[in-house]
């Protein structure tokens, strides 16, 4: 992109301040011009720092920072006397100044008076009393931005600048792949975020989208025509042997059994079905159904070892509390394999829009894990027929992202579905297989092997105060403490990583979302 921009174009008048010393690379203190300027002045505004008497020299493009109210006489810690006499606070002369903070994000590189360019790394420190001005043309900014997107694609956007409305925030498609992070407190708007980012993935770039809404509260209602209940997708063997264990209230101690009743009993569901289909008794034919799953889990579990009062148990407890209709209903009735959910993502795509799996209906926890596990691990399957079964290698990514909203659900701990996300992390970027996992919590929450490879991060105020450092640990947020998440209100986050064009944390207002009545 060619940028035809001069300096005078991008400075305009908004003179605000000038530079001061032991300016460094990651910090330029800043002295504020009274009156106005010193009164309208946020932090997190941008801001442009130009040292006219070197010209060449980069304008700095950065955030603002820190600021101090100063006055030489009312300092702190200095008794003053007017302790002794209050009314004399109203009638001393003050003087009162402004210094602020400004972190470098950029240099805006210029030639003979003009802007030719932007640049990430920041290496030049401006001298004392280069001049400081207040961001006004966003346009400009945005465009060069836009101009760090090395790729041919339009740039994902999800919002604007916190404070310059009009300085879009282009984020790099091409990092897509490897894997997105949303982290805030409950009512800072996840949920909008992750909607605007999955619209706007879906309808920019070459990749479908897999939502997996755990409440089915926040994504169904704005996808109605691509959503499909998770009781319509049949499960996998795990999730048939969590379902019995939980309807037969039995302890781990059964958990052999049952798994491998469910790899059995997943063999069959098909023939089931079709007897079901086929019969003009389907009511009798379902307690035949039940009579023959009953006598199977007795028959593997004596086969395994079990006691005979084990296994007399086992039939009495299948008798009394698993009814012949609950069979149909939550396991003959799921018409979806999972390779059809990958097949429908992509016809959701061609919609422009995302699949939702509503995962509400599930009554454990566990087969919500299973159901999730199963699709991401068909993934795996997809990518592994497509590229080393013929005859001819070849690389054919499977374009596809997964998003698990109350990631936390999903992402600790062991067991299948938290190994199947971890692989993603792991080794879906080669594939261009990504994951966007929406939490209000880190800790104890997201995996740490999950969390090293999660490379873009949106987070806003945070449940609790070790979030932060646990965010820090995996990404670079130079700058931004707890007092600046403390000032963000709702739809408003900090963007880091390498979707960032700055890299370094910016904040943004994200998109309004409308509600859906």
């Amino acid at each position: 992109m060619t940028i035809n921009i001069s300096i005078d174009e991008l400075l305009g008048d908004n003179l605000v301040g000038f530079a001061l010393s032991d300016a460094s690379v990651t910090s330029i203190p800043v002295s504020i011009f009274a009156g106005d300027p010193e009164i309208s002045i946020r932090e997190e505004e941008l801001m442009l720092i130009y040292d006219e008497e070197h010209p060449g020299t980069p304008i700095i493009l950065g955030v603002l920072r820190r600021i101090s109210r100063l006055e030489p006489y009312l300092r702190k810690r200095v008794k003053v006397g007017i302790e002794e006499y209050p009314d004399a606070i109203d009638k001393i002369e003050k003087l009162v100044y402004t210094n602020v903070h400004i972190m470098p994000l950029a240099e805006i590189l210029v030639e003979d008076n003009n802007v030719v360019g932007i640049s990430r790394n920041v290496t030049y420190v401006p001298f004392p009393g280069s001049k400081v001005y207040r961001v006004k043309r966003g346009d400009i900014i945005t465009r060069l931005l836009a101009t760090t997107i090395s790729n041919s694609q339009a740039p994902i956007v999800v919002g604007t600048h916190k404070y310059s409305v009009d300085v879009e925030i282009p984020l790099d498609p091409k990092y897509v792949q490897y894997h997105i992070g949303v982290f805030g407190a409950t009512g800072m708007g996840k949920s909008r975020l992750v909607k605007v980012l999955i619209d706007e993935i879906v309808q920019k770039t070459e990749y479908a989208v897999i939502v997996f809404d755990h409440t089915g509260m926040d994504y169904t209602v704005f996808y109605p025509d691509t959503t499909i209940c998770s009781l319509e997708i049949e499960l996998g063997p795990l999730g048939i042997a969590d379902f019995f264990m939980k309807k037969l209230r039995l302890s781990e101690y059964y958990t052999t059994y049952l798994e491998f009743f469910g790899a059995e009993l997943k063999k069959s569901i098909p023939k089931y079905r079709k007897r079901l289909e086929s019969t003009d008794s389907r009511e009798e034919e379902l307690k035949n159904v039940h009579r023959e799953i009953t006598t199977r889990l007795q028959t593997i579990a004596k086969t395994l070892g079990a006691r005979d009062d084990t296994v007399r148990s086992l039939g009495m407890r299948m008798q009394y509390f698993v009814e012949p209709e609950l069979i149909e209903s939550m396991l003959l009735g799921r018409k979806y394999s999972v390779e059809d959910i990958i097949e429908l993502a992509r016809k959701a795509k061609d919609q422009g829009k995302p699949l939702v799996i509503d995962l509400s209906f599930e009554e454990t926890l566990e087969m919500k894990r299973t159901i999730v596990g199963d699709i991401i691990e068909c993934g795996w399957r997809w990518i592994f027929e497509k590229n080393f079964l013929g005859k001819e290698r070849r690389y054919v990514p499977i374009n596809l992202v997964v998003v698990i909203d109350e990631a936390q659900n999903y992402t600790w701990g062991s067991g299948y579905c938290k190994e199947q996300v971890e692989r993603v992390a792991r080794e879906g970027r080669k594939w261009k297989y990504g994951l966007i996992l929406a939490s209000q919590r880190l800790a104890r929450s997201i995996d740490p092997d999950i969390r090293a490879n999660i490379n873009t991060v949106f987070f806003s105020k945070l449940s609790q105060t070790t979030d932060l450092r646990e965010i820090q640990d995996f990404t670079d947020i130079t700058g931004v403490d707890m007092s600046n998440l403390a000032q963000l209100v709702p739809r408003e986050f900090y963007v880091a990583g390498l979707m960032n064009p700055l890299r370094k944390p910016i904040a943004i207002r994200v998109k309004e979302v409308k509600e859906v009545i």
